[in-house]
Parts: structure tokens; sequence; C-alpha cells
């Protein structure tokens, strides 16, 4: 199955690079890393440059931001990030112009004074702005474990 994914990932890419054009989901996934790039160095003006102007940026703990919001609370300085590692990524590309995230982060994350190990499952959504890929929402949640739905009789 790996194989087989690569075997995708790579086809895609040469078909991309034929056409001149990047396949949405890498795109996506490209802008995705960026983001990350910017956020363990506290890059306020760069993640200003992947988020949309309609960006909404639901946190783990149901605060809803906006572009604005998030930016100038990173430019604050009471957050900051480190060791961020995501896995689990599932891209599914909904329109030509739009991608969902899938994933999973794991990241050494610092509140005020305090750094704490944060593991979240989130959704992210891009979208192709004029050219320019940019993420639209983002919706996180910490795992509590495993919820198993009792079997119906």
């Amino acid at each position: 199955m790996k194989r087989f994914l690569l075997w995708v990932i790579f086809a895609g890419l040469a078909v991309g690079a034929i056409r001149g054009a990047e396949l949405p989901v890498l795109a996506a996934l490209r802008a995705d890393n960026a983001r990350l790039a910017a956020m363990m160095v506290g890059d306020a003006t760069a993640l200003g440059n992947l988020m949309s102007d309609q960006l909404r940026f639901v946190h783990s703990d149901g605060r809803v931001e906006s572009k604005a919001d998030y930016v100038k609370n990173l430019l604050a300085g009471d957050t900051a990030y480190a060791d961020v590692k995501t896995s689990a990524v599932e891209m599914m590309q909904v329109t030509p112009e739009s991608v969902v995230i899938l994933g999973v982060q794991t990241m050494r994350k610092r509140l005020g004074p305090d750094w704490s190990e944060v593991t979240l499952r989130y959704l992210s959504v891009w979208r192709n702005e004029a050219g320019v890929w940019r993420m639209i929402a983002w919706q996180s949640a910490r795992p509590s474990g495993n919820s198993v739905v009792p079997p119906k009789k």
C-alpha cells in the first residue's frame, strides 16, 4: 500500500511538472509545512501570508479567533511552539481550489511561562486565493482516549 501511495505521489508530481502546475493537495501540504515552520520561529508575517483574511481558527479549548486575532496573539509573545511533529495526515481535494487536511500534531507549547506537551487531532481547510494557498479554517481537539461506541442490540 505504501508503495502504491508513493507511486501516486510521484506520478502526480510528474504530471504537475509536465503541466507546469502543482497538484492542489501537494500545494496545500507545502503551504501547511510552511505554516508549521513559521509557527516554530514565531514569524507572524509569514503566518499572516499563509492565512486567509477570512480565517476562523478554532483552538482545542473552543476559542475562535480571526486571522487578525491569531497573528496579534502570536506577536504578543505569550505563546511559543517547539518540536512540532505531524502524523496520520489525510488529504482530500474538495474542489480544484480547496483541500482539507486531517492529521495529528504533537508539540511542546508555551503559554505564558509554562511549557507543556500537547497532542492534537486537527482539521484544516486550504483554499487557492489567486495562486496562493491559504488556510481558511482550522479546528483542533485534544484526544481524550479511545471513544468506543457500544454495539447496537
